[in-house]
Parts: C-alpha cells; structure tokens; sequence
C-alpha cells in the first residue's frame, strides 16, 4: 500500500520560503533606490531678490557648476554663491533670458539616470527701480529719505556736483541717503539712480527735488490782557527736542518757573505776591538760531523772537489815594472805616483792583480854579499824572508818569511805611492877559507873583496844563527864528512841560508882553527861584487871554468840600 499523505505538506513549505525570498530581494531593491535616490543631486528653483535665481540642492555633495546666463547675443558666467547664482558681470535691468547650468552629484553615482542634470531655465533680470516720490520733505539733518516701487540693493545719487554710491546689504524700497544739512525751508535736488540687484547695471537718472521743513514759529497767549499774576503761554509750531529755557528772558525780571506742557507748549507762572504787577508791559525773548530750542525736525527759529503781554492795568482811583495818603496830590483821602491788616503787603494788594471807600477832600482852601478844575477821582487827569511824577523821582524811578508795576510796588511799600512825599505842593499858573504874568503857588499860597514873556504869534507858547517833564539848569537852546535865520541861546534855569515849551530865565529889555519863540520867560533871579521851588511833575497851566491872574486868596474855602469814593 503506498502512502501518500505525507508528500503534500513538503511541497507547501518550499512555495511559501521561495515567496518570503523574493520578498526580501525587491525591499532590499527598493531601499538601495531609495538610498541612490536620497543620494542624487536634487534641484529645486526660487526667485531670488539678490541673485539671479536661487537654486536649491538636494542629495550628497551637489554641486552646480558650468552656470551661464544668456540673453541675446550676450552670454555672462554665472556664480555660485550662498544658494544662489549670480552674474559676473554687470547685466541690464530687465533683460530677459535663459539659465544654464549642470547638477552633480558624487561621481560613483554619474551612471546612474539623474546621476547628472542640465538645467535650463528663464530668467527675467528685475525691471529699473522707479522712485515712487519725486518731492520730499525733509529734516533739517544731513539724511533724506527716498522710497522706490521696488527693492533697491545700491542708489547712486549726485547732490551738490558731489556723486556717492550707497550699497544695502538687504535690498529694500526706503534708502535714507546721508546729504548736507539743509537750513529750515531750503529747496534743492538730488539725482538718482538706483539698481535692483548689486550685478545690475545703473538704472536711469531720475531728479528727485527736496524741501526741508519750515522754520519753527512761536506765539504768544492769551492775546487779551492778563492779570499781574496771570500765566504766560508760549507755543511753538513744530514738537521741541530741546528748549533750554534758561536761555529765554523774562523782562522785567520776574520771579517764576518755567513748566513744559506738552511738546510745543512752555508756562511761565510768576511767583511773589505782586507777580507782573498791574500795568505792566512782559517780554519774553527767546534766542534764535541753533542755540536757540530745537525742534525733533532739526529745525529752529529763523531768528529772536521777542513776545509780549500787558497786564492788566490798577485802579486810577486806588491809586490816586495812594498818592493822596503820601502826600503827592492837592487833597487828602480819608478811609469810611477803618481796614483789617491794612499794613500788610497781602491787603495792599488785594486793593490794586478794588479800592476801599472814603472820601477826597481838598488839603488848601486857596487853590487857582484851573487847578482844582483838573481834579476827577477815578480819572486819569493831569493833576494825577503830574503827582505820578512826582512820587517817580523822590523813589529814583523813571519818570514818565505812568503807573506801571514799579510805581505800584513803591507805592505799596510806602504806604506800609508810612513815607509821604518831602516837598510841597507847587503850581504853575501863566496868564497871557497884558500884563503877562506867571504865579507860583506852593502848598496853597501865592509865593510868587511876576511879569513874564509868552511866544509871539508866529511861535505861540501852546494853551493847557502840562507836567514838567525835564528840567536843565543851563542849556544852549537852538533852533530857528520865524524868519529862517538860525539862534543858539544860552538859556539858564529851564522847566520843559509842553515838547519844547520851557518856563527859564532869558534876559529882556522888559517883560510882561508876547516876546519868546514859545517858551516862557523870565528875569534871571526870578527864573533862579522858581527853578528852585517846583520839580518834576509840577503842573504849569498856560491860561488863554482874557484869564485874569488868581488872587492871593483865590477862595475862602475851609477845605471840607469832598467827594465820595465809595
């Protein structure tokens, strides 16, 4: 009997090993392609904003090399460098073209399919950056900034006859090209050319024109008047980098801080009591130029600027207490009741606007008319300005008669005192009626009474009561007679109150009649006198004709006429 089970089972065996061996020998294939695969020079193509085209290399030790570049009739070797390929030579912008270059690999593996590969690509060189601005503003520092369409990797640019090459590391549309430093406001030019690529030939000339910033302006605020311890604002057009405003004067000098609001605005706010004070006439110059404040632009102010503000002005009526308390008008001022801290600076202050009631009442009860007719509380009149001058020179002050904030200070600070006026009352009073005659009062009585000259009528001595604003013992008085023929006087103890109308000594046959060019004249001991007797500020009222001289005893007044303050 054969027995045939067992053969079946030998033949299944050697089937299935057969299979797992063809198995191993085709992924044994597989991974030895994959390996020469991985192994294979690889080439992958991108655009390149530096180079000509960017290559990159896949496989073990890829290499490129016989790379050149051709357009027309031009063929330029190409280089290798940092992944991409570059000219060697210059090429034109825009040129259009083709790529050629070999791949390879190890040289065990050149056999293979793919082993080797020739390249062949077209290449369109960048375009000839166009500047997107043509008309810049600029800083007044020495850089400029000019934007292109496109990325420029090198500017060529001539400024001033000057020609200079900047080149960028990494290409870019701003370039900030270095240029002289330009005044605030100047025009001027540049031309440029700029080029894509480092290898690219120069683009054309293209002009681009500059205007650096303007001149840094500054004003003044508020525009209306402030108070005497008001803030003054300066503000400036443009952003400051610096202001230095130690350099900038206050005038008068004044006591305060400077304080920086925001980048174009500066305060000054006065310290003290007083601050301006009332009436008063600020500045603040501020330097021009480059050491003056300097904007974040680089620019300045074209020159000094001088900046001004008046504070608001005191009461006419405080201050004619003031000076009626001191002695320095023709009446007295009594206070309705009596005031709390009066001999404070604090109150003194607190009065320059508000006037505390009481009552003027006439210090002599034998006063010229013409004077008295002068007197107005609350009104600024000459028999006020003229006692504003007086109270001017005893305190060594400049004397014009104005109340500004130096004659409110002093004024404070003697009524806190206690000080009044040294000198009399004096007065001045000229009557043109024949005989022309001049009278001198002092503190209400006639001291004086005699004959004097008035000017002709071709040169009439003017009509009116004026202050005497400058006094000369001697002078030589030039000038011209009606005639055109010229004179120089030697003139002795002169008043001037009226431009060029003096009351001096001059020397005449007779007095008492029209004989001067204007002035009025008087016998040389007589001028010596009055001379010696009044001052600045004394009132001197030319009455017209028909105006009689006063009387000795011109009223019989007890001096208790008032008027009311409050």
């Amino acid at each position: 009997m054969i027995a045939s089970g067992p053969q079946a089972p030998q033949r299944t065996r050697r089937t299935k090993g057969r299979s797992k061996l063809w198995i191993l020998v085709i992924a044994a294939v597989a991974a030895l392609l994959v390996v020469l695969w991985r192994m294979s020079p690889r080439v992958m193509l991108r655009p390149s904003q530096v180079g000509l085209v960017k290559v990159g290399l896949g496989g073990v030790d890829a290499q490129v090399s016989h790379a050149t570049f051709t357009y027309g009739n031009h063929t330029v070797p190409l280089l290798f460098r940092g992944n991409r390929l570059e000219p060697l030579s210059m090429v034109p912008a825009g040129a259009r073209g083709t790529a050629h270059f070999v791949v390879t690999g190890l040289p065990i593996l050149s056999w293979l399919p793919g082993g080797t590969d020739v390249i062949t690509v077209p290449v369109v060189v960048p375009a000839d950056p166009k500047v997107a601005i043509t008309h810049v503003n600029r800083l007044v520092s020495s850089d400029m900034v000019v934007a292109f369409r496109s990325p420029v990797a090198k500017v060529t640019y001539t400024a001033l006859g000057k020609t200079k090459t900047l080149s960028l590391n990494d290409p870019a549309k701003s370039v900030t090209l270095p240029l002289a430093v330009a005044h605030p406001g100047q025009t001027g030019t540049v031309s440029v050319s700029a080029n894509a690529t480092p290898w690219e030939s120069p683009g054309s000339a293209q002009t681009v024109s500059w205007t650096a910033v303007p001149y840094v302006t500054v004003s003044a605020s508020p525009l209306t008047e402030i108070s005497p311890t008001g803030q003054l604002t300066v503000s400036f057009s443009q952003s400051l980098k610096s202001a230095d405003v130690k350099q900038w004067q206050v005038a008068p000098a004044t006591a305060g801080t400077w304080t920086r609001i925001n980048g174009t605005t500066y305060a000054f706010t006065p310290t003290g009591t007083l601050g301006f004070g009332p009436g008063a006439l600020v500045s603040v110059t501020i330097p021009g130029g480059a050491g003056g404040p300097e904007a974040k632009t680089g620019s300045y102010l074209a020159h000094a600027i001088k900046l001004t503000w008046t504070t608001t002005p005191g009461s006419v009526l405080r201050l004619q207490e003031l000076l009626a308390e001191a002695g320095y008008l023709p009446v007295n001022w009594l206070p309705s009741s009596p005031a709390t801290h009066a001999d404070t600076m604090a109150y003194q202050v607190s009065t320059i606007g508000n006037p505390p009631p009481g009552n003027f009442q006439w210090k002599y009860p034998n006063l010229p008319q013409a004077l008295k007719n002068l007197w107005s509380p609350g009104q600024m009149t000459m028999i006020t300005k003229g006692a504003i001058m007086q109270f001017e020179r005893v305190n060594g002050l400049s004397v014009d008669g104005i109340a500004g904030p130096a004659v409110w200070k002093a004024l404070l600070k003697d009524r806190i005192a206690g000080k009044v006026s040294p000198d009399g009352y004096t007065y001045i009073s000229v009557t043109e009626s024949l005989p022309e005659t001049l009278e001198l009062w002092v503190n209400g009585k006639l001291v004086l009474s005699t004959p004097a000259n008035t000017g002709i009528p071709a040169t009439p001595t003017y009509l009116g009561t004026y202050p005497i604003y400058e006094r000369l013992t001697f002078q030589i008085m030039r000038g011209k007679n009606p005639n055109g023929v010229p004179y120089a006087d030697p003139v002795h103890w002169i008043n001037y109150f009226n431009g060029g109308d003096a009351v001096h000594s001059f020397p005449r046959a007779s007095y008492g009649f029209p004989q001067s060019l204007g002035c009025v004249e008087l016998p040389i001991a007589t001028g010596d006198t009055v001379y010696h007797a009044v001052h600045y500020g004394t009132l001197v009222t030319v009455n017209a004709p028909g105006i009689a001289p006063a009387p000795a005893t011109a009223s019989t007044s007890t001096g208790s006429t008032s008027t009311s303050t409050g």
